[in-house]
């Protein structure tokens, strides 16, 4: 290994592996950036332990993949800042706890027993589950502890990147390593919290017709009915996540015919993306007639929304300002 390169670790959380491919993806400049830059650990790709993490003397740039689920992700991003100069969250579940925060639906005891006693096909006379001791032929083969609740990295660390997307895709990918290249010829410090894509949102960009007033009278779902696929969603009772979402995709589901569902999150001028949506579509309900409506009607109107929290929140529910299971919250 050059001296002169900068030091790069690539640390998994809770993950699908797709950010791990969306960096592959670089290709050819990924082989590149190896003139000045070293890898020197990527468990995905290479058999590292947390130990070979621990052993490390000094990481330039520490890239965190996924949201925090398992005690031992945890320990991993408090070495991780412990040791690197900067720390990045790349994708959206390190950024904002991602599709693992649905889970803070169900307190940590509630989704073992699910998984593992209570399915109809699940055999465990024992009832042995996760964190429990295992011991077999005198081998401490016990599985990692989840943790309390699942978390985005900078509810355990300051993170200096933030690089959204679920995966990240092609542009943020590319931005990504522009800001990886010019540290590593420049040593060019971050700008603290910096998010990649930006601060656009995906209505900024996207190519429908918008109506001046939208006027919501209905809401429904997708395979309701056909689908005008140059009308804005929200104007056709469809939610459509695109006020709410940072632009970053080429507004590649849209021009699909397909609502957006937030993969990317929101703008970082929104504290609590759920909170934000239902405060606009509550404004556009039957706004024409809003003052003849009882609040039992506008109440029945909204309700027709399926999953909530689901629809709002699909992305960060673990980063919001309500982001686990109320009755415990209260404890």
């Amino acid at each position: 290994m050059s001296t002169n390169k900068i030091k790069i670790t690539i640390v998994p959380g809770a993950a699908c592996g797709g950010c791990d491919v969306s960096l592959a993806n670089l290709g050819e400049r990924l082989l590149e950036a190896t003139e000045l830059v070293d890898i020197v650990f990527w468990p995905t790709v290479a058999d590292f332990k947390l130990e070979d993490l621990k052993n490390l003397d000094h990481i330039d740039i520490g890239i965190f993949i996924g949201s925090i689920r398992l005690e031992k992700h945890a320990e991993a991003a408090k070495i991780l800042r412990e040791k690197a100069k900067f720390v990045v969250a790349y994708g959206t579940c390190a950024c904002y706890g991602g599709i693992f925060g649905l889970g803070n639906l169900s307190t940590r005891e509630e989704l073992l027993k699910k998984v593992y006693l209570n399915t109809p096909t699940t055999e465990n006379p024992e009832e042995k589950i996760p964190g429990q001791k295992v011991v077999i032929n005198g081998v401490d083969v016990t599985p990692p502890r989840l943790t309390e609740w699942n978390l985005p990295l900078n509810n355990i660390v300051t993170v200096d990147l933030y690089v959204q997307g679920c995966p990240p895709i092609e542009d943020s990918i590319n931005h990504f390593y522009e800001v990886l290249v010019s540290y590593a010829k420049n040593r060019k410090p971050f700008e603290k919290g910096m998010m990649i894509p930006g601060a656009k949102t995906l209505c900024d960009i996207c190519p429908r017709k918008k109506p001046e007033k939208i006027v919501i009278e209905k809401f429904r779902r997708v395979h309701e009915g056909p689908i005008d696929d140059e009308l804005c969603f929200l104007a056709q009772g469809i939610i459509c996540l695109g006020p709410i979402t940072v632009a970053g995709c080429g507004a590649s589901c849209i021009k699909a015919n397909m609502p957006c569902r937030g993969c990317l999150g929101p703008p970082a001028d929104i504290i609590d993306r759920a909170g934000k949506f239902i405060s606009t579509i509550a404004s556009l309900v039957e706004i024409e007639r809003e003052k003849e409506l009882s609040d039992e009607e506008l109440m029945r109107i909204v309700q027709e929304i399926v999953d909530p929290v689901g629809t709002f929140h699909r992305f960060t529910f673990s980063s919001g300002v309500i982001n686990k299971k109320q009755e415990d919250a209260k404890k």
